[in-house]
């Protein structure tokens, strides 16, 4: 009977300790990136680039889609299953409506999940875009098998809604403090959970301003006079079922 007591003692513990603390299942980056052949994204894309080597400084300004599109599988030289990604461009005139224009592949890139990291290889250069876990102020050195320096991605507003997406991560790559008064500088990436990426933003902008006072009142975002902004935003997607 004591035996009896004892376990049923220790069971009603486990069963309460449980429903306290329930185990949580980590959540990981391929829930953020799907990897399937036949699934694409439709990007709208507006850059603005700034010429300081004229006076007033030239602005240009493009808008254009971007689709991504998963086109196949290989094994890299490391064995690890890479998969193909196709990347194609179109833009409108005066004639052609966008979504009229026709798409014209420019450029192959590739995406493979490598031990539970996704990572990109983008023009050649390869960035660590997602790692595991997905947790609240994880950073990690996105840079950290290419040539550029290091920077430190963070995981930041998990589960948050963004633009119209559920349940989506911000991946803070890189920003400038906010008090230089010479340089700003934001790139971030945020990825939907069973969607994969739906925004990306690069902003690099300098100014010297004209006066102390200028550069002490204005954010340099205001007054840019050299660099470009980027900015990336999902339109439409297609994942297959498994």
């Amino acid at each position: 009977m004591k035996y009896l007591f004892s376990v049923l003692v220790i069971t009603f513990l486990v069963v309460s300790c449980s429903k306290d603390n329930p185990i949580v299942k980590p959540v990981i980056s391929t829930e953020y990136y799907p990897l399937k052949i036949g699934s694409w994204h439709i990007y709208d894309v507006d850059s603005i680039s700034y010429d300081n080597f004229t006076t007033p400084v030239t602005i240009d300004t493009a808008s254009y889609q971007v689709m991504e599109e998963i086109t196949d599988t290989f094994y890299d030289l490391e064995g690890s299953l890479s998969f193909e990604l196709k990347r194609f461009k179109r833009m409108g005139n005066d004639s052609v409506d966008i979504e009229n224009a026709k798409w014209n592949i420019s450029d192959v890139w590739w995406v493979k999940n490598k031990n539970g990291n996704i990572e990109r290889i983008e023009e050649n250069i390869l960035f660590v875009s997602l790692i595991n876990p997905v947790k609240e102020g994880i950073t990690w050195d996105g840079n950290a098998f290419n040539l550029i320096e290091s920077w430190d991605f963070e995981y930041t507003n998990i589960g948050h809604d963004f633009g119209g997406h559920e349940n989506t991560v911000t991946v803070l790559q890189k920003q400038e403090d906010l008090e230089n008064k010479l340089l700003y500088q934001k790139y971030q990436e945020v990825f939907a959970k069973g969607v994969g990426l739906v925004s990306r933003t690069r902003i690099n902008v300098d100014s010297q301003g004209d006066t102390d006072e200028i550069r002490n009142t204005i954010p340099v975002l205001e007054r840019p006079e050299g660099g470009f902004q980027f900015f990336q935003r999902l339109n439409s997607y297609f994942i297959p079922e498994e």
